[in-house]
């Protein structure tokens, strides 16, 4: 492992406190952090939008960001609140041209920015990464999953509920 300057060391320090990516070694979370950049977003700012070009993805490490998705004839409807240690807008890492959901701060959020076509890169030049990346990427998204099940079971509770007593 190269010495890393003081940037590409704080961005190392804050990733492998993260549960996230505790499975990635040392020295591919060091390549990984090169790659990083600590950015900042003040309460209420759009981090991207639904159908934006998908460039890049990030880490929030404090902070909470609410997912929305949008549709011109039923507006927008809040579907997720992501926040420290959690993955945003991974579209660009698995391939997808376009972001599939608007996010937007909730409070002062701080995050690790990354290009997503570099960790593709990445991936691909250390399959070892890859394979691990990959897996925290799908964990993270199976969390997710998880969370939206939920939230589905809460809208249609009372409407399931009520069917059943009905019937």
């Amino acid at each position: 492992m190269d010495e890393p300057n003081t940037i590409e060391n704080e961005v190392y320090k804050t990733l492998r406190e993260l549960d996230l990516l505790h499975s990635i070694s040392d020295a591919n979370l060091f390549e990984l952090s090169k790659l990083g950049e600590q950015v900042q977003f003040p309460a209420g700012t759009i981090v991207f939008r639904n159908h934006e070009p998908a460039t890049h993805c990030y880490v929030i490490t404090d902070g909470r960001v609410s997912l929305e998705v949008c549709d011109s004839a039923a507006g927008c409807a809040q579907i997720l609140t992501v926040g420290n240690g959690e993955l945003l807008g991974w579209s660009p890492v698995l391939g997808l041209s376009k972001l599939t959901a608007t996010a937007k701060t909730n409070t002062a959020t701080q995050a690790i920015k990354f290009n997503g076509q570099q960790i593709v890169d990445l991936c691909e030049q250390r399959p070892e990464f890859g394979y691990q990346f990959m897996r925290c990427t799908a964990l993270a998204l199976a969390r997710r999953l998880t969370a939206t099940r939920l939230q589905l079971l809460d809208v249609f509770r009372g409407e399931a509920w009520t069917t059943g007593q009905s019937e």
